[in-house]
């Protein structure tokens, strides 16, 4: 997960955005949601929730106070790292690194960000960055560094995880929309299937009963040839017990 504050730093988002990629991790940044009926806060936390990897990026601004709060979404997003205990990679900016005065917060949120900085510095041991080129380099090394321990860790464990890990990050894999359905299934126009129930309880047990061998993978592939009946019974089990069994 990417942090900073963004009106200051759109150069240094963007390359760090191709460092994550580069170093085979998926970004998590707001630049990418879509539209969401969801506050600042909630969206900002929710992407720390989801992250492998907290990347934090401090310059001279502290960032935005919502109403009613009393510190910064940026600081937020740092705290709810810590809580969650990831792996947390902290980037200063280089006091040679060049500025334009509505790059500088004063009043208030200076005071907040000195405080903030010297917080995550005793936590943290930061890199600091004199341009957006050198940041992104500094990221990428970071990040590759962070996968080789990632990869040293899954080999020495399960070796079924070593494979999992040389294949893809958890944050390479995309949160599963909400079901959508935009209209019934018009072939299926009976209130029951009859029979079937053999195939119906291996959909099931695929989901529902982690000791299965079915569920050792996560993609269940229903072949048959056409005409079998396969949409009928996948959707009889996708409205009636797909729901009950997450």
């Amino acid at each position: 997960m990417i942090s900073s504050t963004a009106r200051d730093l759109p150069e240094h988002r963007g390359g760090i955005r191709d460092a994550c990629e580069r170093a085979d991790f998926e970004p998590r940044m707001m630049e990418k949601l879509p539209a969401l009926h969801a506050d600042a806060i909630e969206a900002s936390l929710r992407l720390v929730d989801e992250a492998d990897i907290y990347v934090g990026i401090f310059a001279y601004r502290y960032g935005y106070v919502p109403d009613g709060h009393d510190i910064s979404i940026t600081e937020m997003e740092y705290n709810r790292a810590v809580k969650r205990d990831i792996p947390r990679l902290i980037f200063f900016i280089h006091e040679d690194h060049p500025v334009t005065g509505r790059d500088v917060e004063t009043g208030p949120g200076a005071a907040k960000l000195t405080a903030l900085k010297e917080r995550i510095g005793k936590e943290r041991v930061a890199g600091f960055f004199k341009s957006p080129g050198e940041l992104r380099g500094e990221v990428i090394a970071a990040l590759t560094t962070l996968a080789k321990e990632f990869d040293t860790a899954a080999t020495d464990g399960d070796a079924t995880a070593a494979v999992v890990a040389k294949l893809h990050r958890k944050t390479s894999i995309p949160t599963p929309p909400e079901p959508y359905i935009a209209h019934p299934y018009t072939l299926l126009q009976s209130r029951d299937l009859i029979g079937r129930q053999a195939e119906l309880n291996a959909l099931t047990d695929w989901v529902a009963n982690p000791a299965s061998p079915a569920s050792a993978a996560r993609v269940f592939c229903f072949v048959a040839i056409g005409g079998m009946g396969k949409s009928a019974l996948t959707w009889k089990w996708f409205k009636e017990r797909s729901l009950r069994t997450r």
